[in-house]
């Protein structure tokens, strides 16, 4: 049998952090973790200092109790700029409240990452066990996290399969942008709906990607706000 190609990269290799590519410059877990050690040995103390500040007020303001807190970190974007919770005080009462009530937790909600030194942001990352945000550039902070760390994802609405890979399970999108990133840093990653129900049906692996058809509006999801049911 005669090929036109003996090797074929789909995409190019330094933009695949998402796969482990047979090839000697592919990003691996080895390479996250050596960004982090480089990244505390040479801003560590720096860093420290900025997460305890970050976080203080909601360790002051949770109960005290024996037990270490889980740190929860809020990502919330400007409304203008789209993807950004829509009644975020509704859902942080129902889904924060009663665990910080326990003292099983503390919480921060961040509004303003992007104009954050990048050092701040590293900081408050490295420091946040569960991160909870849209989909968006502040989640590939998740490299910084501590391995075992957990992030949810979250899409706007009717956001078709075809287009972005969001299974609603753990650790189940490893070849997606953010769950590939997990893979690689060692952090559970979930992406979830904001609807309900999922966009469209479940079907087999095989078929997901057969005779799919897709409006050119539907690729517009990126402009839209979460209203999560």
């Amino acid at each position: 049998e005669r090929r036109c190609f003996r090797h074929l990269l789909w995409g190019h290799s330094e933009m695949r952090a998402d796969r482990d590519l047979a090839h000697r410059h592919a990003t691996g877990q080895r390479d996250v973790q050596l960004f982090r050690d480089v990244l505390h040995s040479v801003y560590g103390d720096d860093m420290r200092l900025i997460a305890d500040m970050f976080w203080q007020p909601a360790s002051q303001s949770a109960m005290l109790t024996a037990e270490r807190h889980t740190k929860v970190l809020v990502l919330q974007r400007d409304v203008p700029d789209k993807r950004a919770f829509l009644d975020l005080n509704k859902l942080v009462a129902a889904g924060l409240h009663p665990l910080a009530a326990s003292g099983s937790v503390i919480w921060q909600t961040i509004t303003d990452l992007a104009k954050c030194p990048l050092i701040k942001q590293a900081a408050i990352m490295s420091t946040t066990e569960v991160l909870v945000g849209a989909v968006g550039a502040g989640l590939a902070w998740l490299v910084v996290m501590r391995s075992g760390s957990q992030v949810l994802e979250w899409l706007p609405q009717g956001v078709p399969e075809s287009l972005y890979r969001c299974s609603e399970a753990w650790n189940a999108d490893s070849f997606g942008m953010f769950g590939g990133l997990g893979r690689l840093a060692g952090v559970d990653h979930v992406c979830l709906r904001s609807e309900a129900t999922a966009a469209a049906p479940t079907m087999p692996e095989l078929e997901a990607w057969s005779a799919v058809h897709t409006k050119a509006r539907d690729a517009y999801w990126r402009e839209k706000n979460l209203e999560v049911d």
